[in-house]
């Protein structure tokens, strides 16, 4: 008799926790940059990475009740913790809002509201100016990068600008000023600014990077 008849069939191989955990954090992240990338939704990185932070904290759960070695998923659940802590902490301390996504947005408006804003976590924005017909009297811009370089740019000539400026690192440029180094809180007003018939007040923030405001 053939003793390979009773030979136990080899047990179906289970995948392990971090490959599971891994793949479920990169349809996370994949889902968040495509619909940021799409113009569909823009999604805070601070929500995203609070969203990993779940499933990493899920897988955590799971793999305890069945017994199973967490492997890295706890070095990577304080990780996340870690940069969410410093993410939160840059927002607050240095008034820069974490939303707008990532990467590089070039935005050149006709119309410009009274009270525009304009933001993105990492990357460059630019913002040119140079078609909007500025109505009488003062209209003010928000724009912040947490982290690299803001650019508000072709600021028409007969409109009088008046910037307000902060950094927690880097470099500034305010048409023909210049200020380098870290905790930097500075304005910078036109001669004539108050009596001007159109006005622009910016509000421009980094957290870490470069700042350029020009005409």
């Amino acid at each position: 008799m053939n003793d390979d008849i009773f030979t136990p069939a080899d047990p179906t191989p289970s995948i392990p926790v971090g490959q599971i955990v891994t793949g479920a954090v990169l349809i996370v992240i994949g889902v968040g940059w495509l619909l940021s990338a799409l113009d569909v939704a823009t999604i805070p990185w601070r929500a995203l990475l609070a969203a990993v932070l779940i499933v990493v904290g899920v897988a955590l759960a799971a793999a305890a009740s069945r017994g199973a070695a967490p492997g890295g998923l706890i070095g990577t659940g304080i990780t996340l913790t870690v940069i969410l802590a410093v993410l939160s902490t840059v927002s607050t301390a240095f008034s820069v809002p974490l939303r707008g996504g990532f990467g590089e947005r070039d935005y050149s408006p006709t119309i410009v509201n009274l009270e525009a804003e304009y933001h993105l976590i990492a990357g460059e924005l630019e913002l040119s100016l140079a078609n909007v017909d500025f109505p009488a009297g003062e209209t003010r811009i928000e724009a912040g990068v947490t982290f690299g370089k803001l650019v508000v740019a072709d600021i028409p000539e007969d409109v009088a600008v008046s910037v307000e400026v902060s950094a927690a690192a880097g470099q500034v440029r305010v048409l023909d000023s210049l200020w380098e180094g870290v905790g930097i809180d500075e304005s910078k007003t036109e001669a004539g600014f108050a009596d001007a018939t159109r006005r622009l007040a910016i509000e421009a923030r980094v957290a870490f990077g470069q700042i350029e405001v020009r005409r």
